[in-house]
């Protein structure tokens, strides 16, 4: 009972957007590319503003070196 649930604060793309001065077609590019997490709720996408800060906070991770493992998984070489 004394179990307190955070929920994520969310926003539209336009107000992240906003919050952050950038276009939202940027926003919008970080969400398809996986490196912010989002909803879809509707017509509307709805970002994860704790997701967005953390990635302008640390950025892109380091790409792995060949051979190296991700997240348990091996990069093989083609």
């Amino acid at each position: 009972m004394g179990d307190l649930i955070r929920y994520p604060q969310m926003a539209t793309v336009k107000a992240a957007a906003e919050t952050y001065g950038l276009p939202p077609t940027y926003i919008r590019s970080l969400c398809r590319t996986g490196k912010i997490r989002y909803v879809v709720a509707g017509h509307r996408w709805l970002v994860n503003m704790n997701s967005l800060a953390q990635y302008f906070n640390e950025g892109d991770p380091i790409p792995a070196e060949q051979g190296e493992a991700v997240g348990g998984i091996r990069r093989v070489a083609r």
